[in-house]
């Protein structure tokens, strides 16, 4: 890596911060689990002493007690905040800065994985503006401040085991990313294989360096459910889920996926007369191709996987932090795109370009031009939707 490497990452991620907070002047969230959160936890406590009716995912935890069931990461970034600032904003200007620093992170894990600079640049537009990253860091609720909060350190661990860094390092990013979106740490496998191909070591050696880096913040969780729920499992979970409608067969279960196919390859816009382009996001989402297009590229990535171990360990890497969320009884919703894609974003980005600048084992030095106008298409509907949900209510 080089120093204009550095200079570039540092660039895109404080023009990604800027943008991002830029976008988001003046929003606030009411669901500001983690804001309240982080205020509880500066007051040394691990629960909330009230219950709003709109924070229906709180779960009773003792008497007059009410805890978030959700990793606690994104509410201990927003405690110095929190200090000065309402729970909300708090909460919405963490997951802003993290979505946005991102951009700079995933260059360099682009680069590292062998991205010439002009192709790594766009995969790092992409990721940040062409995809539901960018109306659900700027929107800051809850569910979305975990995928933004979490996507830095994922792409860190990508980074890291792409440039065949230090095994615990690759781990602990896993375990700073998985205490705010749990499913990341499905990732772990596949990460240690990208790692003992970079790093020239045996995979056995590079798994359990990792799992040694991650098992602090496991521990971390096991001390955090044990605060909440007094048991090592996460019953919080399980709590939220009984009586629910969409959750008949468990928290998890096969029966979901046809669910979430649909939701990832056909769930279409609305398409309402008097709507900008006669488009309107749902609220329940919408295909991930239709709200990234730049995303088809990812299929001709695929081609190589079997001329390419470090391609293959991306794939796989890809598939195992969508495991948990498309047997997971909802789709995502309320959202714009499938945003539980963010949970596997860095390596669909990589797939994306490899797909488009590589063949056989040699990159292009830039991306082609039908790939830049497809990058720009998804760019301009994740900026329309973003302001279309955000300024303009469209999903009421």
């Amino acid at each position: 890596m080089t120093w204009s490497d550095r200079r570039i990452a540092t660039s895109l991620a404080a023009a990604g911060a800027a943008v991002y907070l830029a976008a988001g002047v003046a929003l606030l969230t009411d669901y500001d689990y983690y804001g309240r959160l982080a205020q509880a936890l500066l007051e040394g406590r691990w629960w909330l002493t009230e219950a709003p009716p709109w924070l229906n995912e709180l779960v009773a935890c003792g008497p007059d007690r009410w805890c978030v069931v959700y990793p606690p990461l994104p509410a201990i970034l927003a405690m110095p905040l929190a200090i000065v600032l309402p729970a909300a904003l708090s909460q919405v200007l963490v997951s802003r800065i993290a979505g946005g620093v991102s951009m700079g992170i995933i260059y360099l894990a682009l680069r590292a994985f062998g991205a010439p600079r002009l192709v790594a640049i766009t995969g790092a537009l992409l990721s940040t503006f062409g995809t539901t990253l960018f109306f659900s860091s700027v929107d800051g609720r809850a569910w979305y401040a975990a995928h933004a909060v979490a996507l830095p350190f994922l792409t860190a661990a990508f980074l890291f085991a792409a440039r065949g860094e230090r095994a615990w390092l690759v781990g602990a990013c896993i375990g700073l990313a998985a205490l705010a979106r749990l499913p990341v740490a499905a990732a772990t496998p596949a990460l240690a294989l990208l790692l003992a191909r970079r790093a020239g070591t045996p995979y056995l050696s590079a798994l359990g360096g990792v799992v040694l880096g991650g098992i602090p913040f496991a521990l971390t969780y096991v001390g955090w459910d044990l605060l909440r729920w007094g048991s090592v499992f996460d019953v919080g979970y399980v709590q939220l889920t009984q009586g629910d409608v969409f959750f008949t067969r468990g928290l998890f279960s096969p029966f979901y996926l046809p669910r979430h196919i649909y939701a990832i390859f056909l769930e279409p816009p609305d398409l309402v007369e008097g709507t900008p382009f006669f488009l309107r996001p749902r609220g329940i989402g919408t295909a991930l191709f239709l709200t990234t297009p730049a995303f088809l590229w990812l299929f001709a990535g695929l081609r190589g996987l079997r001329r390419d171990a470090a391609a293959g360990a991306v794939a796989l890497a890809a598939l195992l932090a969508l495991v948990p969320d498309v047997f997971h009884g909802t789709v995502g919703f309320q959202q714009f795109g499938y945003r539980f894609s963010i949970d596997a974003q860095p390596f669909l980005v990589a797939l994306a370009l490899l797909g488009d600048a590589r063949r056989g084992v040699t990159w292009r030095s830039r991306p082609s031009g039908l790939f830049v106008a497809v990058v720009v298409l998804s760019i301009a509907i994740n900026v329309y939707a973003m302001i279309a949900i955000t300024r303009f209510d469209y999903w009421q």
